[in-house]
């Protein structure tokens, strides 16, 4: 078996990306408005190009993680017919999906942080005060993005070599990707509607990444994360009935991420218990003490 190296696909997936994100900058294109009524309040929505630009990017890196999952040689081998990866001991969830039975759409368990970082990049670009400002995040994006494919192809296998220090890196990331979208979906000051949407969205995708490692089915997975978005929407939703600041109601919402997906790890493991709920009280009622003196 001839072995890919994954490095050529991050990098092509990386500069079609900062291409197109850099087109946002230059390029104008009308917008449409849609006015509906949901939940008895008058709703307008508006396609405008950044909206175009973050669904077609968003399947750009989509396909791209795919491409380098797919270049990962346990993912490869499962792929041949007759081979089938050698794994000592325990076999987790993803190398249950990655059997030469399973279905190239398992694979969409890696895709939430590169979509979750396109999304945040198509949304804070755009504030960026001046050219050097936005050459900085434009940048910044691409590093992420190298470092965020890197890190899920070092984390396809737990037994691989760095695992550790990819797994590490991965949850910093997905937190300082979570944190960026609270602060500039807060700011914004959008309809609960809207802002509880991207942030019920985003929130379920990054949780993906984090539960994923949790040696537990996919389908499994893929319910905590949702209820992980749904209640990230809700918590959205009651701090907008708050005049907060931009600072204080997104480390209030990645305090509640923290927690949420925090208390998912361990349900989805099954082990729930009086000490884990004492842990997370404790943090969640120290953090808010921090935030109300220090934040403004």
């Amino acid at each position: 078996m001839q072995l890919i190296d994954y490095r050529d696909r991050v990098s092509v997936v990386i500069w079609v990306t900062l291409m197109g994100l850099a087109a946002q900058r230059f390029l104008t294109f009308p917008s449409r408005s849609f006015e509906q009524v949901i939940l008895g309040s008058p709703i307008t929505l508006t396609i405008t190009a950044n909206t175009v630009l973050a669904v077609l990017l968003a399947g750009l890196v989509a396909s791209g993680t795919e491409a380098v999952v797919r270049a990962h040689p346990r993912v490869s081998a499962a792929a041949e017919p007759g081979r089938a990866p050698k794994t000592p001991g325990r076999a987790s969830a993803a190398h249950i999906d990655l059997k030469p039975r399973a279905k190239a759409w398992a694979h969409w368990i890696y895709w939430g942080v590169p979509i979750s970082l396109i999304i945040v990049a198509v949304l804070l670009l755009p504030l960026a005060p001046s050219s050097g400002y936005w050459m900085i995040g434009l940048i910044a994006t691409g590093i992420a993005l190298g470092l965020s494919l890197a890190g899920i192809y070092y984390t396809i296998d737990p037994f691989q070599v760095g695992y550790r220090r990819a797994r590490l890196g991965m949850n910093i990331l997905t937190y300082g990707i979570a944190l960026a979208l609270f602060l500039v979906v807060y700011r914004t000051r959008a309809r609960s509607i809207i802002s509880g949407t991207e942030i019920a969205l985003v929130s379920g995708l990054l949780a993906l990444e984090l539960l994923r490692g949790s040696e537990r089915p996919i389908v499994l997975v893929a319910v905590y994360a949702g209820i992980t978005g749904l209640v990230l929407g809700q918590v959205t939703w009651a701090l907008n009935y708050w005049r907060l600041a931009a600072l204080t109601g997104g480390l209030v919402l990645l305090l509640a991420f923290y927690n949420v997906v925090g208390l998912a790890q361990h349900a989805i493991q099954g082990r729930i218990r009086r000490r884990e709920l004492l842990e997370y009280g404790l943090i969640t009622v120290t953090a808010l003490a921090l935030i109300w003196e220090f934040a403004p």
